[in-house]
């Protein structure tokens, strides 16, 4: 039968699904990644006139109106950051934390979304998290590329020596987003008031991570409440790499480990009630 081809593929499909099932023939994982990744990217500016400009536009209005509020209005509270270094220092933070936010919110909603395929096609249904968060970093990471560019041709001061610490902390991101996010799409596919609450809290964790504001910023007494937040060491890496040129050291590798074990968790759990996700979509 076909289908004991199609399990050779993909082994774990003879668990996961009944032989009368329609199965992707000849197609391997990477290639299937590749696909799904590419039509994340095309089908979110499906339409628009624009296109990618907008994956700049958007945070570049972001940071125009954070950088008045925080920068402007509450320039008291940023210490010896003036207007315009506040743009370079909330720039470097900013755009890597759209990646894990905006990778999450994709991630929880690429099951649902995408119901027909899942109904109709057995594959791997963890490749729809992977592509939706590849496609939102890849998208991001094109921005940000664009950014440090432009402060760095308008005279900002950016240290080379700080991309090692850039690669290291999206690193850590992106497995974070995919962990959280395979975390709940799963939850999302059985129980859809899920995103309900991811939302606010996704907000409200900004708020609560050093991204706006530096950590000298938050009263001494509650600083080590921040301290627990896996976020504050990435971001304050981040920005300690490019403007002050520090190098990652030993000690920084224990983000990555945080992030492979989210990883680890969330894909696991995911994997786990994926067999049953057709009976909730």
């Amino acid at each position: 039968m076909r289908y004991d081809r199609s399990c050779r593929i993909f082994p774990r499909f003879r668990r996961l699904r009944k032989p009368s099932s329609l199965i992707v023939q000849n197609a391997q994982p990477l290639l299937l990644l590749a696909r799904f990744t590419e039509r994340e990217i095309l089908s979110r500016f499906a339409g628009s006139a624009f296109g990618l400009i907008w994956a700049l536009a958007n945070p570049l209005l972001l940071l125009a109106i954070y950088t008045f509020v925080f920068g402007h209005l509450f320039q008291q509270r940023m210490g010896d950051l003036s207007a315009d270094s506040y743009i370079v220092f909330l720039a470097i933070a900013l755009w890597p934390w759209m990646m894990f936010a905006d990778g999450v919110m994709r991630a929880m909603q690429s099951v649902q979304s995408n119901a027909p395929l899942v109904k109709k096609v057995a594959f791997p249904h963890l490749l729809l998290v992977l592509a939706a968060v590849n496609s939102v970093f890849l998208v991001h990471l094109a921005g940000y590329i664009a950014i440090l560019a432009i402060l760095a041709f308008t005279g900002s001061t950016l240290h080379v020596a700080g991309l090692p610490n850039a690669l290291l902390a999206i690193a850590t991101l992106y497995l974070l987003a995919i962990g959280v996010g395979a975390f709940l799409a799963a939850l999302q596919t059985l129980l859809r008031d899920v995103e309900q609450v991811v939302m606010p809290a996704l907000m409200m964790l900004q708020f609560l991570t050093p991204v706006l504001y530096p950590v000298t910023a938050i009263p001494v007494a509650y600083r080590h409440w921040f301290a627990w937040n896996p976020f504050t060491p990435v971001l304050q890496r981040l920005r300690d790499g490019f403007l002050l040129g520090t190098t990652p050291q030993f000690g920084d590798l224990s983000m990555l480990f945080v992030g492979i074990v989210v990883a680890t968790i969330g894909t696991v759990f995911f994997d786990r009630l994926s067999p049953y996700f057709e009976d909730f979509l």
